[in-house]
């Protein structure tokens, strides 16, 4: 019993296997129909298909170890390319070229077959990106003063953390490490010294091997105690009373950066051992992709697989990449996605025609592994930013109301389909406007990000959060029945009433209601209207509430 491959480096060796399997019957072809245009039975098809099939092998070889090879084919294919159609003048003056072309590649083909080796610049050799398992949300908190220890660990639990508090650095030095904490939060100054703090991350690494992100916090703000958590490695500085908006945004990004969510990458090319060879690549560097050997079908690919970029090849049987990429730029949802082309195509005239058309970048066949992920990469980050532009709330980053109707719509369509549950929630910050003339409206956003990212930490990542505007946000809960929705809002709420907002004169306390819908209504316009009907019943009964529609 054979075994199947499973890692990239495995599938993309038994894919170079497979390549030198079937390259000798890909030869053979092109010699059939060369024959076939020399003894006059060729139609026009005939002709055009040879130049595809030698197109295919300029790109496809070098990919696979046959580099002299690729080139040959390239050769062939520009000098025929150059004489169709064929006429008897024309193939006279072509025929010795690409018969000996077609010979040479024969050649190589049986003498390199054996002698494929592995080249340290490829894919083989590439760094693996391992794929990240779930990083701990654990962090350890070290202050002298036991009560802000207390406190600090209560608010930043109610984000979904975990804390572990030490008010000595023997405590925190000697105590479990496991499992390893996304990072640590240092009081600058402590009994040892106003700068103690910095002291006792410094000799972190010393007793543990490795350091966690550090974050001070500190009652002084001078340069010097600043300059003293650089040095130590800090990666933020907050002065007391701590902004636990800020904070959490901060544990936020450090915990982030381990959990990236891989670029989605479609593949459009109708070879297909050279599409699955992208594939691998790119899976390698931790990237998700789907391949598309049949370009007619791209629209609703787009629709299902939502990719961050479109990798296209330029020629293939059924339309060619700029028409194709054309058509996807003149429909308004994908006018910005990145389509970058691959192609053995050297011509520069006809390179600016596919950039002209709708490309943002052209990579001519053969590719080296690294040029084409550094390129994939940076044009998919790109895509994200541009998306999240448009998508997401500048104040909150949550989505912003149209995308959160229009994810609504969508999760309605799958319930629907599959006969499941699916809830919808919305939810008020109760007297914002007093709070905004109380304590100011800089205070008062700090308010409505503390409860953006209480939502996002709490919920799943399949539930949609968006802001519908001011205090008011909008919970899509896929696969969740009414009960289970009330449920876990209710426990948001209740965690959200437990934290502590700072401003200038001390902290204060926010609440919020919530009214919850449940699918299926009549439409979505019904679902929306029981759920704002259900939190104004939670409203006009005392507010800091959940409430869910009547039948």
């Amino acid at each position: 019993m054979v075994d199947t491959p499973t890692s990239p480096q495995e599938k993309l060796k038994a894919l170079r296997e497979h390549f030198a399997r079937i390259l000798p019957e890909q030869i053979a072809r092109c010699r059939e129909l060369w024959t076939a245009v020399m003894d006059g039975s060729a139609t026009e098809d005939t002709g055009k298909e040879l130049v595809r099939n030698l197109h295919t092998l300029a790109g496809s070889a070098p990919s696979f170890g046959f580099a002299m090879l690729g080139k040959i084919s390239q050769r062939a294919e520009i000098t025929l390319k150059a004489a169709l159609p064929c006429s008897h003048e024309t193939l006279e003056r072509v025929k010795g070229d690409i018969s000996d072309c077609i010979s040479e590649m024969k050649r190589l083909c049986e003498v390199q077959a054996e002698q494929v080796e592995e080249r340290s610049d490829d894919l083989l050799a590439l760094t693996v990106v391992q794929s990240m398992q779930s990083w701990g949300r654990l962090v350890f908190i070290l202050d002298d003063d036991p009560l802000f220890c207390k406190k600090l660990g209560e608010q930043i639990r109610c984000f979904g953390y975990e804390t572990r508090e030490f008010t000595s650095r023997t405590d925190m030095l000697e105590g479990p490490w496991d499992p390893f904490p996304v990072a640590i939060i240092i009081d600058m100054i402590m009994q040892e010294g106003d700068f103690s703090g910095a002291e006792a991350a410094s000799t972190i690494e010393e007793h543990i091997g490795k350091c966690p992100p550090v974050i001070f916090v500190s009652r002084n703000s001078c340069i010097e105690a600043r300059l003293e958590a650089v040095k130590a490695g800090g990666e933020a500085y907050f002065c007391k009373p701590v902004s636990i908006s800020d904070m959490v945004d901060c544990l936020d990004r450090l915990a982030s950066e381990h959990q990236i969510d891989p670029y989605r990458i479609l593949i459009v090319d109708d070879d297909v051992e050279l599409s699955t060879f992208y594939s691998l690549t790119l899976q390698q560097q931790g990237m998700e992709t789907r391949v598309l050997n049949q370009p007619l079908q791209v629209v609703e690919h787009l629709v299902d697989y939502k990719p961050d970029l479109i990798l296209m090849d330029m020629y293939m049987p059924e339309c060619n990449g700029y028409e194709l990429a054309k058509a996807i730029r003149q429909m308004e949802s994908y006018f910005s996605i990145p389509i970058v082309f691959l192609s053995s195509e050297t011509c520069v005239k006809r390179q600016l025609v596919a950039m002209q058309m709708g490309g943002d970048d052209f990579l001519t066949k053969p590719i080296q592994p690294d040029h084409l992920v550094s390129s994939v990469t940076i044009r998919a980050e790109r895509m994200r930013v541009i998306r999240n532009l448009m998508e997401r709330d500048s104040l909150t980053g949550l989505y912003n109301r149209s995308i959160c109707e229009d994810q609504l719509e969508q999760a309605a369509m799958r319930a629907r389909r599959s006969g499941g549950n699916m809830a919808f929630a919305m939810i008020d910050i109760d007297t914002f406007k007093k709070i905004n003339d109380t304590y100011g409206h800089p205070t008062g956003d700090r308010v409505i990000v503390t409860l953006a990212r209480l939502l996002q930490q709490r919920l799943r990542k399949t539930d949609i959060v968006g802001r519908f505007g001011g205090e008011e946000f909008a919970v899509v809960l896929p696969d969740t029945d009414l009960d289970a929705a009330r449920e876990v809002l209710d426990n948001i709420r209740q965690s959200f009433s437990q934290v502590r907002h700072a401003y200038a004169k001390g902290e204060f306390s926010a609440t919020f209601s919530c009214g919850i819908a449940a699918y299926p209504p009549t439409n979505i316009s019904t679902l929306c209207d029981a759920a704002d009907e259900a939190l104004y019943r939670a409203k006009e009964h005392g507010r800091n509430r959940v409430d869910v529609a009547t039948k």
